[in-house]
């Protein structure tokens, strides 16, 4: 399962933050981006407890204010 965490940081944190996201074992790709958000996480999980488990790595890294997590949905046609 894909999702997708926007992340807010404390300005100034933009270095030691990408690196400490890339470190998180479930984490494919981190983004950093401009508007609301300052990156953009892309994880790829087996199950909810996986991914609860790689936000709150996420949310443990210092100088983090706010996470949004969004889930990838299947299309099936």
């Amino acid at each position: 399962m894909k999702s997708f965490i926007m992340i807010n940081i404390e300005p100034g944190m933009e270095k030691a933050v990408h690196d400490s996201l890339e470190a998180i074992k479930d984490i494919r790709e981190v983004v950093p981006v401009y508007g609301e958000h300052d990156f953009i996480a892309i994880a790829e999980v087996q199950s909810i407890s996986d991914l609860n488990r790689a936000v709150l790595s996420i949310r443990e890294i210092n100088g983090i204010t706010y996470t949004q997590t969004i889930l990838g949905m299947e299309l099936k046609f």
